[in-house]
């Protein structure tokens, strides 16, 4: 069997839904199936169907999970074969750049009973309003968790010494990449989110992204120690050499990258920190904390320890919106899904199947 990797494509952020759904298919896609279709028309089932298929057939499989339902898939692809099924409903709307000869649109809404489900409509109107309303409230308190989350990088940035953070930069620059070649060219970026808030909680999928890579650094420190600094500096010079670099972004705030992977290097950058913890053995660990002045930041400890309290208070309330938003979904979904022709799925999926192991030459 292949291997499969977990990442989210979109995430819950301060900043509201945060999408790298451009970036499911890397390079240029042969086959895209774009699927439409409301709540309980069957998309993360028919692409989980799919995805079991051609991994029993030998195929490594990227599977994109929902923010909104850690659960349910968001978008599926097979890169050796260049091919993604995706969810293309809000909040993440994709249109095809090439309909037809790259892009496929499934709608899933045609296998609805249409009499049934509107025989449902003040309570499907009423469930979906309710839903919508948990997002706005989540992203607020996120909003403010991250400007305690900020305060306390600002403390710990004033009592940083970072000429010893640039001093690890450098040097582990020269260790990845020793005796390795200009490539002529600029590398290429995906970027995805290796964790996401979700109803589950706060989930990362980093084991699944990372295992493989026989060397990796893991970088530990508080919020403002230089974590992203690090992660940063190495994306940047990994592109200019040529290498092209997994970046995995932070959902609290989506301009920081949090994690990286050179896969053509073997390597992987790990920020181990509350919610995404990360240890392995084998792994080089360096921790930026023995670059903070602790007794200056001792100054500080009662506001420190105030901004941790309500940063998480402040999380676990955005957590809550989104149980609430699931719950509310849920139900949304018991008003289509008992007014499907599931009988028409198999044939779909057999159908989407044989069209993505097809030779595309042909």
């Amino acid at each position: 069997m292949g291997r499969i990797r977990k990442f989210f494509a979109g995430g819950i952020t301060p900043q509201g839904f945060y999408s790298f759904f451009d970036q499911i298919v890397s390079g240029m896609p042969y086959r895209v199936y774009i699927l439409k279709g409301g709540p309980g028309t069957g998309k993360s089932t028919l692409m989980t169907k799919i995805a079991e298929h051609l991994h029993a057939l030998g195929y490594d499989i990227e599977q994109f999970h929902c923010s909104s339902d850690a659960d349910s898939l968001d978008g599926v692809a097979i890169p050796a074969l260049k091919a993604a099924i995706v969810d293309g409903t809000a909040p993440h709307i994709i249109e095809p750049q090439y309909p037809g000869c790259v892009e496929r649109m499934i709608n899933l809404g045609e296998f609805w009973d249409v009499d049934q489900v509107t025989s449902r409509r003040q309570q499907i109107i009423e469930l979906t309003n309710e839903n919508k309303a948990c997002y706005p409230r989540a992203y607020r308190y996120l909003r403010a968790a991250k400007e305690l989350y900020d305060d306390t990088s600002e403390i710990n940035k004033s009592c940083m010494d970072f000429a010893q953070v640039n001093q690890v930069i450098k040097n582990l620059i020269d260790e990845i990449f020793a005796n390795k070649e200009d490539r002529s060219r600029l590398g290429s970026i995906r970027r995805l989110f290796a964790s996401a808030y979700t109803p589950q909680g706060t989930v990362n999928e980093l084991h699944s992204i990372m295992e493989d890579f026989p060397t990796q650094f893991i970088i530990k420190g508080e919020p403002g120690a230089g974590r992203d600094l690090v992660t940063q500096r190495i994306a940047d010079y990994a592109v200019v050499k040529g290498y092209d670099v997994e970046a995995y972004h932070c959902p609290l705030d989506p301009s920081r990258i949090d994690h990286l992977a050179l896969p053509q290097l073997g390597t992987a950058i790990i920020s181990s920190y509350p919610p995404h913890i990360y240890e392995k053995s084998s792994a080089e660990v360096i921790n930026l904390n023995d670059f903070l002045d602790h007794y200056q930041r001792s100054h500080y400890q009662h506001t420190l320890h105030k901004n941790l309290v309500l940063f998480e208070e402040l999380v676990n309330l955005a957590l809550r919106q989104l149980r609430r938003a699931k719950s509310t979904h849920d139900d949304l979904e018991l008003n289509y899904v008992r007014y499907m022709d599931f009988s028409r799925f198999e044939q779909l999926k057999e159908e989407i199947i044989a069209d993505i192991l097809a030779d595309p030459n042909k």
